[in-house]
């Protein structure tokens, strides 16, 4: 589906600024992996997905770092800390 005004890209190559989609981060997707690791040692994936409600193939994917985890996420986690 197309955007309302456009392709951003192009839009942005058009005004003579760069774009760069996703340069915003909340935590290193590394330390988030560690932290988790940390706290649940055996089936960490499992862990963080059944705090999330994702599957554990999602899970993998933020706790390797190839995608951020939303901020959601990170706030039920807290609450699963804080809650021990």
């Amino acid at each position: 589906m197309r955007a309302m005004y456009g392709n951003p890209v192009a839009v942005a190559a058009e005004i003579g600024c760069q774009y760069r989609q996703g340069t915003d981060k909340i935590v290193s997707p590394r330390k988030f992996g560690i932290v988790c690791k940390a706290l649940w040692p055996h089936k960490t994936a499992a862990h963080v997905a059944a705090i999330a409600k994702t599957s554990e193939r999602v899970a993998a994917r933020w706790l390797s770092g190839e995608h951020e985890p939303p901020g959601c996420v990170l706030a039920a986690i807290l609450f699963e800390i804080t809650e021990r």
